[in-house]
């Protein structure tokens, strides 16, 4: 039980005036003999045990009745149950602070039930006190007063923590010390394991504290339509909406960027998705910073999302040729349009000894096997710092050659006729907008037949041999061909233009990446080891860069709040100055677990769906008319 307005309790010992008065009359009584009494001896005497069980009843009415309105005006409540209340058992308490929790009054809740869990124990019983998030990394395992006071600080995070591991970690602490283990949660679904069992002996409650029905929208993704998408240009950005609850619904969505404001106003189907897109142009390169805003939804964590569109400079890139393949298509592919973003420089294999391979974002090799072992020494090198290559395998020996321990050639293949591509992994951003078809037109007369082993197959000819790979080692790609009509008539195609740029395009920008989850470690390619400021969503923190793989590098791991998070020092050499963190949007699906998953696991699951407090309040006046009304019929009689 509780007091709203406890400073009314003191009064309630007023209500010991009745038999205060009652006793100090019944002391002033005095017996004296006085003859005409004796006339009375023929009343009955039931008369007068009537009279005395009346005045008992009326004293009794008096004081619930005063005792009934003093403690009214103190307002008293009981709170619900709690898992494991009044137990003497130690205990392994796991707060679920997952950002799902902070939907309605559940974080309160979770909070209030904690405390009055941790208060119920016994004064010599230890508690354990574990987070899904971490917040608590190693636990505590102390008094109720510190743990109490530890609760008080705890807040719910933007991380979307699955509950798996820290309920692993409560089973190994409650065999070591013979507890048992609660865990306060809103039990969602996607974060309960589904094939984990509790080990035997160990009991495990999960206090739910969610609820079954809810309403949320959240956004799961903003991104531009074009991931090469260049300054100068229209920019069309897209934005993943998704229902999470049964009922249509309809929001506002706002969408800055650039300097300018955008409003849609949209209806999403229970369960269903809706994708928008809003167009821009934006003519200055670099890294600009957009925010899209969901209006009028239930959980806000999921209603932001943040971006930062890089706009490039122009992309560096060196074409190293051979006497066998040159590559003047491959130049002139990439320098056809005065508009994209690429600065070209060409010169003969033997010169690139002459050349530092970090001073260009991508380096094309038009003939693999025309590069000796200190050209393939300086191009891992350059990969290995964080570097981009399209490496086009030529023609090799007859017999298995393998190539700088990239790719292995199986020999070189000229079959009778030409042999054209069949598969291809369209969804793959240099494939998506060519498309199968366009590919499928290339006629190819001789090709090198690689070994894909670790490396991914993006597209594949009729004979089975992989046209295109993806190193996922490196940021490379591979062709099978080379770019002249030697090898194949792709060098006239109109797929060409378009394959060579997604290409370039896309390995030059996979180090640039923009788009962060919240905890996730960033980091940042940099030109020297100067002492770094960093913007962030709490405040400026300076950062030292460290050497990794011989090239400066900032990590950042203080990323738990969504946001943008912004290099304020010089000296990025072509690196994004900004990215942007965001929620994972899977945690604002609130769908519970079922209840007969959990107990066919072997887990207790306990849902009182009382009020968090009943007020007393009333009943209580109830009971003072009640005995009010009462005392005025004992007086009728």
């Amino acid at each position: 039980m509780g007091f709203s307005a406890p400073g009314f309790l003191p009064l309630v010992g007023l209500a010991a005036i009745p038999v205060i008065i009652h006793i100090l009359s019944r002391l002033r009584l005095r017996r004296v003999p006085f003859p005409s009494l004796l006339l009375l001896r023929s009343v009955r005497k039931e008369r007068f045990s009537w009279i005395r069980l009346k005045e008992l009843l009326l004293l009794v009415l008096r004081t619930l009745l005063l005792l009934a309105l003093l403690l009214a005006l103190a307002r008293p409540f009981l709170t619900r149950s709690i898992p494991g209340l009044g137990q003497a058992a130690d205990i392994i308490l796991v707060i679920d602070d997952s950002y799902s929790m902070t939907y309605a009054d559940r974080w309160e809740q979770c909070l209030s039930d904690a405390k009055e869990l941790v208060r119920s124990l016994g004064p010599d019983r230890k508690v354990v006190l574990l987070t899904a998030s971490g917040q608590i990394p190693d636990g505590r395992v102390s008094g109720r007063g510190p743990v109490l006071a530890l609760l008080d600080s705890l807040q719910p995070t933007f991380l979307a923590p699955e509950l798996g591991p820290a309920l692993k970690q409560a089973t190994i602490l409650a065999e070591s010390l013979h507890a048992s283990v609660t865990a306060i949660t809103d039990l969602q679904d996607r974060a309960i394991p589904l094939d984990w069992h509790p080990p035997a002996g160990v009991s495990i409650t999960l206090n739910d504290v969610g609820t079954r029905a809810f309403d949320n929208a959240g956004i799961s993704r903003l991104y531009p339509e074009d991931p090469f998408a260049a300054a100068g240009r229209p920019v069309r950005i897209r934005a993943d909406i998704v229902n999470h609850g049964e009922k249509e619904i309809t929001r506002t969505a706002v969408l800055s960027l650039g300097g300018q404001r955008e409003e849609r106003v949209l209806k999403i189907p229970a369960q269903g998705r809706r994708t928008i897109t809003f167009e821009t142009t934006i003519s200055k390169p670099g890294t600009h910073i957009g925010h899209l805003e969901l209006r009028s939804d239930s959980l806000s964590t999921d209603d932001a999302r943040h971006l930062a569109l890089l706009l490039p400079e122009k992309t560096r890139i060196l074409i190293v040729e051979s006497d066998r393949v040159p590559g003047r298509y491959v130049k002139d592919a990439l320098t056809a349009d005065t508009t994209a973003q690429f600065q070209v420089e060409l010169i003969n294999v033997t010169e690139f000894s002459r050349r530092d391979p970090r001073n260009y974002q991508v380096v094309v090799i038009t003939d693999a096997s025309a590069l000796k072992a200190p050209d393939l020494s300086r191009l891992d090198f350059h990969l290995r710092s964080g570097g981009a290559g399209l490496l086009m395998v030529g023609p090799v020996p007859t017999g298995t050659v393998n190539i700088g321990g990239y790719v292995q050639s199986l020999g070189f293949a000229r079959p009778a006729g030409f042999v054209s591509v069949t598969r291809a992994d369209t969804t793959h951003p240099i494939l998506e907008k060519v498309g199968l078809s366009a590919l499928s037109s290339v006629r190819i007369w001789q090709h090198s037949r690689l070994d894909p082993k670790e490396n991914l197959v993006l597209a594949r000819l009729a004979d089975q041999d992989p046209l295109i790979l993806e190193s996922p080692a490196h940021r490379l790609i591979i062709w099978a061909i080379g770019p002249t009509p030697e090898f194949s008539d792709l060098v006239y195609k109109a797929a060409f233009v378009p394959l060579l740029h997604r290409t370039v395009s896309y390995l030059a920008q996979t180090r640039l990446r923009t788009d962060y989850f919240v905890g996730d470690t960033i980091r940042f390619r940099l030109d020297n080891l100067s002492t770094v400021v960093v913007k962030t969503p709490k405040g400026r923190i300076r950062l030292e860069p460290t050497i990794e793989h011989g090239q400066a590098t900032l990590t950042l791991t203080q990323t738990l709040m969504p946001g943008i998070y912004a290099i304020e020092s010089e000296g990025i050499n072509g690196q994004p100055l900004a990215v942007a963190v965001n929620p994972l949007a899977e945690e604002g699906d609130l769908t519970q677990a079922s209840y007969d998953r959990l107990v066919s696991q072997g887990l207790h699951v306990r849902s009182d769906k009382l009020p968090p407090s009943a007020d007393l309040t009333i009943p209580l006046l109830y009971i003072a008319a009640a005995a009010f009304a009462a005392e005025l019929l004992l007086l009728l009689f």
